[in-house]
């Protein structure tokens, strides 16, 4: 593979940090102010297509991963923790012969946790687990020919 100039290279780390294309093509090359989003935006998309550059972007990703133990169980227990605990929060919520301690401690937690953050976790997990991809139905497509018959 051929070695990335020193701008691509900045380019990809910068990507993976940001998980913004533009953003990154935006610092990694100095673009001016005046230079336009679609310009940006066109550029970083061009580098992204590129096989020298898809493929270190894939190495710094795995090196991330790896670097942070960073796997698909990993995050999958951190997204039903935040669930697991939006759950707890609007059950104590529902309670009400809380003691004084337990007033607090649902406060605090109320504070921490909000109904989005459980939204987004099961947003996650979805995505992550492919269970929002479109039911696939099988379709037959039966092609019949039909012969006029001439009347003699």
């Amino acid at each position: 593979m051929k070695k990335l100039t020193p701008k691509q290279e900045k380019f990809c780390n910068l990507y993976i940090e940001l998980g913004n294309a533009s953003e990154a093509y935006r610092k990694a090359y100095d673009v001016r102010e005046d230079t336009k989003p679609t310009s940006i935006n066109e550029k970083a998309s061009q580098l992204l297509s590129r096989v020298d550059i898809r493929s270190r972007v894939e190495e710094i990703r795995n090196e991330v991963k790896e670097a942070h133990k960073i796997d698909r169980s990993f995050i999958v227990k951190g997204l039903l923790e935040v669930i697991s605990d939006a759950d707890y929060t609007f059950k104590l919520g529902k309670n009400n012969t809380l003691s004084t301690e337990d007033s607090k401690a649902f406060y605090r937690l109320m504070n921490q946790t909000k109904n989005t953050d459980k939204l987004r976790a099961l947003e996650q997990l979805a995505k992550m687990l492919g269970l929002n991809e479109p039911d696939r139905t099988e379709t037959t497509i039966k092609t019949v020919e039909i012969i006029e018959k001439s009347r003699d």
